[in-house]
């Protein structure tokens, strides 16, 4: 468990080229802060189940021990793999009083790991939530940092990393990624307090780590207004992506920016409940429209950006990029869409769905291209050409994806610019005056 796997490697690349297929865009951001040559507990807040370890363990180049929910390994034939992929049980109190206990082997287990100057990680929150709302920090990263530092004598030189994960939407694929690492949190100064009073010195360090991973997150505090603090995220996000060159900086700049108007919406709130109740009633009739239309708030804002001109040019590339978009399908159509048809109804936390889709892939699209390839091959009698196939499908399945969006958002934006042109013009109005009153905030 402490040594470092070749075989961890190899899967890890793979499952990074799967993320890289399947993301929009990944960003890192802050991966200078990682210390070199020292003990490291990751702290990462989790909202998406199995995709945000994935996140971490892709974005950074150190093989991390994980400590996971101990019911993950009731299966028995899952443990020797989650074993593989560096896994530990960690026990809470909804598996049962008399398994609390295990964890003291758990922990002596990691503490060797951190001795060995290498890194765990686990989520503080113990559980993830769906949505961009951090749940109750709990106390076993505090417990676990300061027992092992305690029992070295506060000489490990431990350090808390704290890891915002960000989604800019939770399960849809294609969807862009932001992972980054905050400033490390040091030990030493607990060392005192540890020794007067080792209680109160964890519930300290837990808040520090929770204060020190709110700038790395997106956090909607409202419980009651959740669903339209989102929908304004969405919206305003959208209209910034507009007048930003895509890049890693515009990623980070529309999260910091959203980051922003969540704190603004939510002073507002607080402070002028009349001018907050008319923006809640603007932006649930504008999505409810935009719902009943058939639209995202994304569609509209790519009409209202979209002139005649460009209209026309869109037009041409959907028709020349018409026979890449017809190969890609052709191959990659069943894999991607048998999960979803046979998995979606299963799933009842919707944090599950893009775990549920992602695993399966990661065999399912494999098997496809390597029986589509095999298949070119016997009908052909040529492996040169069975191969060059193998390696393209993956390509040519995102690109096939990328053109179908771009296909489905071009008839939309025909329909709205030219047959449903007073449809277009009430939801533009609506749209516009629900960013005029999020521009004066301040």
């Amino acid at each position: 468990m402490r040594d470092r796997s070749t075989g961890y490697e190899i899967l890890r690349q793979y499952v990074r080229f799967a993320f890289w297929l399947t993301h929009k865009r990944i960003v890192i951001n802050g991966r200078e802060n990682i210390p070199v040559g020292k003990p490291i507990i990751f702290a990462a807040n989790h909202q998406n189940a199995l995709m945000d370890p994935l996140a971490l363990s892709c974005t950074n180049p150190l093989q991390t021990l994980w400590l996971a929910r101990a019911d993950i390994f009731k299966n028995k034939l899952a443990r020797p793999a989650l074993k593989f992929m560096k896994m530990l049980p960690i026990y809470r109190i909804r598996d049962g009083k008399e398994n609390l206990s295990n964890n003291e082997e758990v922990f002596n287990q990691v503490t060797q790991v951190l001795e060995n100057r290498q890194s765990i990680a686990l989520f503080p929150e113990a559980a993830h939530s769906g949505k961009r709302q951090m749940l109750v920090h709990r106390k076993a990263i505090p417990r676990i940092a300061l027992e092992a530092e305690a029992k070295n004598d506060f000489t490990l030189e431990l350090q808390i990393v704290p890891v915002g994960i960000y989604y800019d939407h939770y399960w849809n694929f294609n969807r862009t990624l932001v992972v980054q690492y905050g400033k490390p949190i040091g030990i030493d100064g607990y060392r005192e307090r540890y020794a007067e009073n080792g209680q109160n010195a964890m519930l300290s360090l837990r808040d520090e780590i929770r204060e020190g991973l709110l700038p790395l997150t997106m956090q909607i505090n409202s419980v009651e207004h959740y669903v339209v603090y989102e929908q304004i995220r969405m919206l305003a996000g959208e209209e910034r992506t507009q007048s930003l060159t895509p890049g890693r900086q515009a990623v980070l700049e529309i999260f910091k920016y959203e980051q922003w108007l969540m704190e603004r919406v939510e002073l507002l709130e607080q402070k002028d409940s009349v001018k907050f109740e008319a923006l809640i009633t603007a932006t649930t009739a504008f999505a409810g429209n935009c719902k009943n239309a058939g639209l995202t708030g994304e569609k509209l804002a790519e009409a209202c950006h979209t002139t005649g001109t460009i209209l026309i040019l869109k037009v041409l590339f959907a028709l020349v990029t018409l026979p890449l978009l017809a190969f890609g399908l052709l191959f990659s159509f069943l894999p991607y869409y048998l999960p979803r048809i046979l998995l979606r109804r299963k799933v009842k936390d919707p944090a599950f769905l893009s775990t549920f889709f992602f695993v399966p892939g990661l065999l399912i699209f494999p098997l496809f291209y390597l029986a589509e390839s095999a298949l070119l091959a016997w009908a052909t009698h040529s492996l040169s050409m069975a191969g060059a196939l193998l390696v393209t499908l993956p390509f040519a399945g995102k690109l096939a994806y990328n053109l179908l969006q771009f296909g489905k958002n071009l008839l939309q934006l025909i329909r709205l610019k030219i047959f449903d042109r007073r449809l277009f013009g009430v939801l533009a109005a609506q749209r516009n005056a629900i960013l005029e009153t999020l521009h004066h905030l301040n």
